[in-house]
């Protein structure tokens, strides 16, 4: 299921479309740790002003409402707009409304107005950023995409264990740090993009209505049958492993465990994940694909079934390791080719759809979690979500099976598929599947 994505290459470009792919990666990366670092403490630090837990919950509310809201906008525009141009104002918008915090936590005057503004705006910025950088790595993967998808698997990973220690260390020294850290990661990543050379800028096209762009990019996902499984399967994932991850905060937290101990399960998790992205491209040079996607899908939900008879918070950690360790293998397969079906006219757009139906289903997951571990106890609450697991592993064998039998020639299961990602691809079932 291995494929190469098609993009073409201006005269010119080729000689420095791997440095440039290092810049997008460490600019990644430290926008990254930034955000990771504030994310942990705007929640702390709305507490220490307001004194109100809704009032914290508001402002994280308000950040994930600026990424949905502004996601079908930033979609469109980074199919309009030069890609390189909207990451680098995304970025300075973003520093912007962190810099506004900043200040404001330095003169000791920081109110709930601005911080929840500042975390809306940043929101949208964010969304547009990653709008335009996902349409950009068509441009620039290298030949070995599974690889550099790997590598940027294994960054976003790394950003989640490294980001939340900074900034509960800079916390301590100093309330207005870890909004400095992540202003200067803002600049610095603004300034990294703005030096890639290769030509960003997406196909040039018939231009029409902005409904009309929107709706041919749901309309595309959705007469893709691969694509359509992808979000249907990423959603899924999503919502199970957000409700999963609040059950084994919250079943530790009843059994008196400390808070030490607690987010310790996060880091585990996160190292798996990233273990997980490290070994990817190891996995995929000595086992078929289809077969990794099977393998995964199934041992997750017998990682999840195993959870119904944890009982000590390591073993928590343990386990929830294991499943972040597989979970990257279908993400990067499924990511390298759903960049390869895709259309470069179309990239921002897909990638913004597939997201947000993500997001959306995900943002119901904590409080799913919390009333199935009030209502039940921890074994049946694991078992709900091994069922749920076992639903979507159910419906992922069937697909690869019915796509991997199917006669399309640019689609075989044996990593030879050469479907030209610029033409489309055809919305042919067995046309779908690498």
């Amino acid at each position: 299921m291995t494929a190469t994505p098609t993009a073409a290459v201006q005269p010119g470009e080729s000689s420095h479309r791997g440095g440039d792919f290092h810049r997008y990666w460490i600019a990644g990366a430290i926008d990254q740790i930034g955000s990771q670092a504030t994310g942990i403490v705007l929640p702390l630090l709305t507490l220490a002003v307001t004194r109100s837990p809704a009032a914290a919950g508001l402002v994280g509310a308000l950040a994930l409402t600026g990424r949905l809201v502004a996601a079908p906008v930033a979609g469109v525009l980074a199919d309009r707009l030069p890609r390189k141009r909207m990451m680098v104002v995304s970025l300075l918008v973003a520093a912007g409304a962190m810099t506004a915090i900043l200040v404001s936590v330095a003169a000791g005057v920081p109110t709930l107005g601005l911080l929840a503004a500042a975390a809306f705006v940043e929101g949208v910025a964010q969304s547009g950023y990653e709008a335009a950088g996902s349409g950009a790595i068509r441009r620039l993967l290298p030949a070995d995409d599974q690889k550099a998808l790997a590598r940027l698997e294994a960054r976003n990973n790394a950003a989640r264990i490294v980001g939340p220690l900074l900034g509960g260390a800079l916390y301590q020294l100093a309330r207005w740090l870890p909004f400095l850290a992540d202003v200067v990661s803002y600049l610095v990543a603004a300034g990294l993009v703005a030096t890639i050379r290769t030509d960003l800028t997406p196909e040039r096209r018939e231009r029409t209505s902005f409904r009309t762009d929107l709706r041919e990019g749901l309309r595309f996902v959705w007469r893709q049958p691969f694509l359509r499984f992808v979000t249907i399967w990423a959603a899924g994932i999503n919502v199970t492993f957000g409700a999963l991850v609040y059950y084994a905060i919250l079943t530790a937290g009843r059994q008196g465990a400390p808070a030490a101990s607690i987010g310790l399960i996060l880091t585990i998790a996160s190292v798996g994940g990233l273990a997980g992205a490290l070994a990817a491209p190891m996995v995929f040079s000595r086992v078929r694909p289809v077969t990794v996607i099977v393998f995964a899908s199934w041992a997750m939900v017998g990682l999840v079934v195993a959870m119904s008879q944890a009982r000590q918070t390591w073993s928590y950690g343990l386990l929830f390791g294991l499943v972040f360790l597989l979970s990257p293998l279908l993400g990067v397969i499924f990511q390298s080719r759903v960049i390869a079906l895709t259309p470069d006219g179309l990239q921002g757009r897909v990638a913004t759809v597939m997201g947000t139906v993500g997001e959306v289903l995900q943002t119901p997951a904590p409080l799913l979690a919390g009333v199935l571990v009030a209502w039940y106890s921890p074994a049946t609450v694991a078992l709900v979500f091994a069922a749920a697991l076992a639903l979507l592993a159910t419906y992922t064998t069937l697909v690869v099976r019915q796509l991997r039998t199917g006669s399309g020639a640019t689609a075989g299961t044996d990593g030879s598929a050469a479907a030209d990602g610029e033409a489309g691809a055809s919305s042919d079932p067995e046309e779908a599947h690498r």
